[in-house]
């Protein structure tokens, strides 16, 4: 079974980079563009593994996305954080977003892929 991502960023150049890397080495990429998309595919997809999310998008923020899909969904999907504003701390509705794996934009594709590596590896112990 391919190991299924989501890819959300409101950036669609950084969402394809992302999405073309990943397909490359074998998983299988969605792509959304805001949280309320996401939370759509999350409901309407099976054995999703990862959400690499950025934080800073209009109306609602990847802190709103974790929110919402371990509110409804538990830890059973694991979240990947990227922004490339600063660092990352615990959001207004109470996310810690700093206890998750953190990317920082622009995007290192080896970073990229060594992190879903390391989640996928702590998912399975």
């Amino acid at each position: 079974m391919p190991v299924k991502i989501i890819i959300v960023d409101d950036e669609l150049f950084i969402a394809e980079e992302m999405y073309e890397t990943l397909t490359d080495e074998g998983y299988e990429c969605l792509v959304a563009s805001n949280v309320d998309d996401t939370l759509a595919l999350v409901k309407n997809t099976k054995d999703i593994h990862i959400i690499i999310t950025d934080l800073k998008m209009p109306k609602k923020t990847g802190a709103d996305l974790i929110a919402a899909v371990e509110k409804e969904f538990g830890q059973q999907i694991k979240f990947i954080v990227m922004s490339g504003h600063g660092s990352p701390i615990i959001e207004s509705n109470g996310v810690d977003v700093g206890s998750y794996p953190f990317l920082r934009k622009p995007l290192n594709i080896y970073d990229l892929l060594d992190t879903v590596a390391a989640v996928l590896k702590n998912k399975e112990t």
